[in-house]
């Protein structure tokens, strides 16, 4: 019987709907590339020598390295990029491209069209997209030990979620930055003085509009920078609906509230695939 995993098997890269990216070529400065992520609305750009990627930058690398230092934003992004990245070929199933994110960690994974140097890139929105899809078009099924019935049945109190890290609206952006790097974290929730949650910052938000604008970060606080509108659930939520309510919000993070509008617990889509690898044995690395 089909599943989500045989899907995910049998659907190569060529027909999944995947993300696009700027092309910058090398020796852009930092500030034009960014501008140009920005300005297209992607979270990734790879950086072209000749017909060859020769790195990517991402706005995780604009949130580490180039948010708070203003002195770096004249300089060339190839000395901010990832250099070497993983490639995959469009013949590749999205499973293979699950494994290989799992593994490496990867949010974003240039794949190639052709041999002319033409990419695209696959993200874990695009897989997202593709699971929801997938779970509105089929029928449930009631086998106990699938991921099909853990997805559909399963709720977010059966599954490992990070605790929220939260600041409040009169937070400085450097501070909020700060938190982000020593954290780790792609997600800040902003809550009222209540502890309800009103709105989140995301490395997302960084470089569409903080990193290239905002010289000094301690004179500007997160509330006119932060985003209002997020991926919500409460913990009862089924997986299978929280990944619903994530591709409809084109969101990678789950904010799980309880029925306060408290932060109860975060959760991304890497969380969820490492917990069917856990549960379930469908090997992700």
């Amino acid at each position: 019987m089909p599943n989500i995993v045989s899907h995910f098997e049998s659907t190569p890269l060529s027909e999944v709907e995947l993300s696009t990216q700027v092309v910058i070529e090398s020796g852009t400065n930092v500030n034009d590339s960014v501008m140009a992520m920005a300005n297209a609305g992607t979270s990734c750009a790879f950086i072209m020598d000749g017909t060859s990627i020769a790195g990517i930058f991402t706005e995780h690398d604009v949130t580490n390295r180039v948010v708070r230092s203003p002195d770096v934003w004249e300089m060339d992004v190839d000395d901010f990029m990832t250099t070497e990245p993983h490639v995959i070929d469009r013949s590749a199933s999205a499973l293979d491209a699950l494994h290989v994110m799992g593994e490496g960690g990867f949010r974003n994974l240039p794949v190639v069209l052709d041999d002319s140097g033409h990419y695209a890139n696959v993200t874990h929105y695009d897989l997202i997209l593709l699971a929801s899809r997938y779970l509105e078009a089929e029928p449930g099924e009631t086998d106990a030990f699938s991921a099909e019935h853990a997805l559909r049945y399963v709720d977010f109190y059966g599954m490992p979620s990070k605790v929220p890290v939260e600041v409040t609206a009169d937070t400085s952006l450097f501070d909020v930055c700060e938190l982000m790097i020593q954290r780790d974290r792609g997600l800040i929730s902003i809550v009222d003085d209540r502890g309800i949650v009103v709105g989140e910052f995301t490395q997302h938000d960084v470089f569409r509009k903080v990193a290239c604008r905002v010289r000094d970060l301690h004179d500007e606080t997160v509330e006119a920078y932060m985003a209002t509108a997020f991926a919500s659930a409460l913990p009862s939520t089924t997986i299978a609906d929280g990944l619903l309510e994530m591709a409809a919000k084109r969101h990678r993070y789950l904010v799980l509230t309880n029925e306060t509008g408290r932060s109860v617990g975060i959760v991304t889509f890497r969380d969820i695939a490492e917990f069917f690898e856990a549960a379930f044995a469908i090997p992700i690395t």
